[in-house]
């Protein structure tokens, strides 16, 4: 009797074991994907704060660890949004670097199952320079970004805003005080008087040409092409001539071992920087 009534005990102890385990919820695989690196500069200022949007994609919705480091200093979050289209999208502070040269970003989104990293090198530069943007500017580097950020006034979050590069052509960003028609961007200066939308034009012996659509309505509706022409005087000097062909008004200004030659249409301004 005594086995029959310990028996019957096993028996209905794996019968609600059985059961236990058929109640249980599966776990489901929490998966990171894609993150996605866009720093507001592609060349970064030295000694000055600089910001670097981080944007991944999850098939979860739980709260992650997120963490970003440049120079192994890590930066600060300063803004949080979460989207199930565009993703998770982070902005992060970093402090500015003192010396000039390459320095590795760092991204790590980790969950309680498992992580990703993603790496991307930014260069930091001492001035923005026509001579040092075009030293700083070999075709390994300008190609190897896919976005940048362009800041919100009056908010912490960001815009990412994809780039495309080909064998000869590097999108590298649109660098004006006044982006679009609602003014809402933080504004952004590149090479000093030459603000607009960059493509780098290289050949088989590096960068050939640096292009800088100057002044075109949907891009900077606030651009006046006589103040971009004093500007330019103010800062590099008188132009070195002038002429007017089938292209329309051509003026040619040298700064250094390089000439700004600028093409004015009745359509949009732009200027090709080229090495002497």
């Amino acid at each position: 009797m005594k086995k029959f009534i310990l028996l019957l005990c096993v028996v209905l102890s794996l019968l609600l074991n059985s059961c236990s385990k058929e109640k249980e919820t599966p776990v489901v695989a929490k998966t990171i994907e894609r993150i996605i690196l866009s720093p507001e500069y592609l060349l970064e200022l030295k000694t000055t704060d600089f910001y670097v949007g981080v944007r991944y994609f999850k098939n979860y919705t739980d709260k992650d660890d997120v963490t970003l480091t440049v120079n192994n200093t890590k930066a600060v979050v300063t803004s949080e949004t979460v989207g199930n289209i565009e993703g998770t999208n982070l902005l992060f502070r970093v402090p500015g670097i003192t010396q000039a040269g390459d320095y590795k970003i760092k991204c790590t989104v980790k969950n309680d199952q498992n992580l990703l990293e993603k790496e991307l090198t930014i260069r930091v530069v001492d001035n923005f320079s026509i001579n040092t943007v075009w030293n700083s500017l070999d075709k390994t580097y300008a190609s190897s970004f896919t976005s940048y950020a362009d800041r919100l006034k009056g908010s912490s979050n960001y815009t990412p805003r994809g780039l495309t590069s080909t064998d000869t052509q590097v999108q590298f960003g649109v660098y004006v005080n006044n982006l679009g028609n609602l003014n809402q961007y933080v504004e952004k200066s590149f090479i000093p008087a030459l603000q607009g939308s960059y493509t780098l034009i290289y050949n088989a012996l590096g960068l050939q040409q640096v292009k800088v659509i100057n002044g075109e309505p949907n891009a900077d509706p606030s651009f006046v092409v006589a103040k971009f022409y004093s500007d330019l005087t103010t800062t590099y000097g008188s132009f070195i001539s002038q002429t007017t062909n089938s292209s329309g008004k051509v003026t040619v200004y040298k700064n250094g071992n390089y000439l700004l030659t600028v093409t004015e249409t009745g359509a949009l301004v732009s200027t090709v920087i080229t090495k002497v």
